[in-house]
């Protein structure tokens, strides 16, 4: 998926989420879960995480191919388990969620996510085109449920 369709999808599941866990600071959690939604693309060199990372994400992206470990559980499980062993449960919970929600709008496209990367390639996959008129309508319709969780 697109940079813009993993931001409101991170942002779909902190509306979502967000009141199921407490004990730290709500703002700090949705950036978080921001941060967590976009995170697993810093492998791609044209991705704006990337970019943004400056050297950390040049690194990141020359000894890592996309969608391999930064899209796989092993990782995600990872961080989430240092977040929460050196900060906070609430925190590691807050990057946890916006990854699982980068890892769930990739896996419905038809690249996939190696889920058990390195331990398996097996992906799963769905009928999604990147960039394509799908997502549009997933955007959309992500926009809309947005609106209406604000605004009911």
């Amino acid at each position: 998926m697109l940079f813009h369709t993993h931001i409101i999808l991170g942002i779909v599941v902190f509306l979502f989420f967000e009141s199921f866990f407490s004990g730290g600071n709500a703002v700090v959690f949705f950036f978080l879960v921001l941060l967590g939604s976009i995170l697993p693309d810093i492998d791609e060199k044209h991705s704006k995480i990337n970019r943004w990372t400056g050297i950390i994400g040049i690194i990141i992206a020359f000894f890592f191919k996309h969608r391999g470990l930064f899209h796989s559980v092993v990782l995600h499980g990872s961080l989430f388990v240092l977040l929460w062993k050196f900060f906070d449960f609430y925190y590691g919970a807050a990057l946890f969620l916006g990854y699982f929600a980068h890892l769930l709008g990739d896996g419905i496209t038809r690249m996939g996510v190696p889920i058990f990367y390195p331990f398996s390639n097996w992906k799963i996959r769905g009928p999604v085109r990147v960039g394509g008129w799908m997502e549009g309508v997933i955007f959309f319709l992500l926009f809309v449920l947005i609106v209406k969780i604000l605004f009911s």
